[in-house]
């Protein structure tokens, strides 16, 4: 049986029902016995074949709806995606006065349009042998019916409020990011795309709270940046002028593909739209740091750190970039102002180990760092450092317990950073081993791989020649390079 659903109340009417509406020749809903429920348009749930067949059955209450804005709401797409299907695919937009006259539409043309997305065929007009043609463009994919993107006729206005509230205040949660309160501001994200899942701003945030979760070690990183690729994609399809999306995507290409050339074009193109963007400006320092340019890499995110200075996750990564730049005082300044805030994190305690190590006094500080790894499951590289400190104070036999620790999977104890297991084995002196892990976590898109031209821990590695190109190649350059010899040969 045919049913229609008022989409502002998910009320469902079989054809039966509307047939016994006492509808009068040119009466309107609300006169039919409707006039309780608030009427936008009409949506027939039925399969593609099944709505050309009983098309005719749907009642649609017609009315203008004035201005870009208000057109893009009723469609429940951005204001860029409206003007763009108006323009690529004949959007039927009206205007007063000609062209440039103030927009509107009738919303029974809009209902129409949207119910053919799929059989419609339009195109750009060119010259081809003297002649004008018609070349057919294909209808992206946010238009056809089995696209996932395509449910805003099926969410409600109060849904689709609820949901830009969740967004709206995980944002402002940003603000203030941190381990910590991370995996809140992922549920409202999710929340947000259970209300509406044609909120495009919902899965693009999503996606950054997935790829922030890989970055600081709160998960496992590859696992994190495909979930994050799957949101992101999303994001594009309902809207794919989105800012935040371009962003995210840019944050997977430095860490999980390593296509960095990619990766500074896609934070440009947001850092001019938005220079105050913070994600893209944390992108675009770690960029910096991942080509060799940790002044530059630390300025952008001390200014990224003035623009949020509650945001504990900023001043850790800004805390590692002053690790990377060789200021360790300033490091201890550092990480006493983050544990002011809260009591540590994967990412700082492992940062105040590092720092440690190369000042020598390490081993000295072995009971505080030990202290450290019992308030946290996941200190991978924090032990690590420890066992790197093991190893290099003729302890092999404690270092080989930190090695053990860190990949005994039966213990569920098997290490989520490679990067911690490389140190053990450099301290070991064992430098194959070593070389394989970091490679690994290069390939994981560790934040630690982003620092391996300059980490001060890696710099006798840096000092053999044959090494030199490991460190200093993204994973995407030497896919090309491998690519290009095989070609040759």
């Amino acid at each position: 049986m045919a049913s229609v659903c008022l989409s502002t109340k998910h009320r469902f009417y079989s054809k039966i029902e509307l047939d016994s509406l006492p509808v009068r020749s040119g009466s309107t809903i609300e006169e039919s016995g409707l006039r309780h429920t608030p009427v936008f348009h009409l949506h027939v749930k039925l399969g593609t074949s099944a709505l050309k067949a009983q098309r005719q059955d749907v009642i649609y209450s017609t009315k203008r709806v004035d201005s870009w804005k208000l057109i893009a709401q009723y469609l429940g797409r951005s204001l860029r995606t409206v003007q763009r299907w108006h323009v690529d695919y004949g959007l039927p937009i009206h205007h007063l006065g000609g062209t440039n006259g103030s927009a509107f539409a009738f919303s029974h043309e809009l209902d129409n349009w949207m119910n053919r997305r799929g059989t419609l065929n339009v195109g750009r007009s060119s010259k081809m042998n003297g002649s004008l043609t018609i070349c057919p463009l294909p209808l992206p994919d946010e238009l056809n019916c089995e696209s996932a993107g395509f449910i805003s006729p099926l969410v409600s206005g109060r849904a689709m409020a609820r949901a830009a509230e969740s967004v709206a205040l995980a944002y402002r949660m940003w603000e203030m990011l941190s381990p910590q309160n991370l995996s809140g501001i992922a549920r409202h994200f999710r929340e947000a795309t259970d209300w509406d899942p044609g909120n495009a701003d919902a899965f693009a945030g999503l996606a950054h709270c997935l790829i922030f979760e890989g970055i600081l070690g709160v998960v496992r990183a590859p696992a994190a940046y495909d979930s994050a690729m799957a949101a992101v994609q999303r994001a594009l399809v309902i809207d794919p002028g989105l800012v935040e999306a371009t962003c995210a995507t840019a944050w997977l290409k430095m860490v999980s593909e390593g296509d960095w050339h990619a990766a500074r074009n896609g934070f440009g193109e947001v850092l001019r739209k938005q220079p105050t963007n913070t994600r893209a400006m944390a992108g675009m320092a770690l960029q910096h740091i991942a080509e060799g340019n940790t002044k530059a890499g630390s300025d952008l995110l001390l200014a990224a750190c003035q623009n949020q200075p509650l945001s504990i996750s900023l001043l850790t990564l800004y805390c590692w970039s002053e690790y990377l730049n060789g200021e360790y005082a300033h490091v201890f300044e550092l990480v006493d102002q983050i544990r002011g805030t809260v009591q540590s994190g994967p990412v700082v305690d492992a940062v105040e180990a590092l720092t440690l190590i190369q000042l020598g006094e390490a081993e000295a500080k072995l009971d505080h760092l030990e202290g450290l790894t019992e308030e946290c499951l996941h200190h991978d590289v924090l032990r690590g450092t420890i066992g790197h400190v093991y190893a290099t104070s003729g302890n092999g036999g404690k270092a080989r317990e930190s090695l053990a620790l860190l990949t005994d999977s039966q213990k569920g104890s098997k290490s989520r950073e490679a990067y911690a297991l490389a140190l053990i084995h450099l301290g070991l002196g064992e430098i194959k081993d070593a070389l394989t892990w970091l490679e690994k976590a290069r390939r994981d898109g560790s934040l630690w791989s982003l620092g391996f031209r300059v980490d001060p821990i890696l710099s006798h590695l840096r000092q053999d020649p044959s090494l030199l190109p490991f460190l200093i190649v993204s994973s995407h350059q030497k896919a090309v390079l491998a690519k290009r010899r095989s070609e040759e040969h």
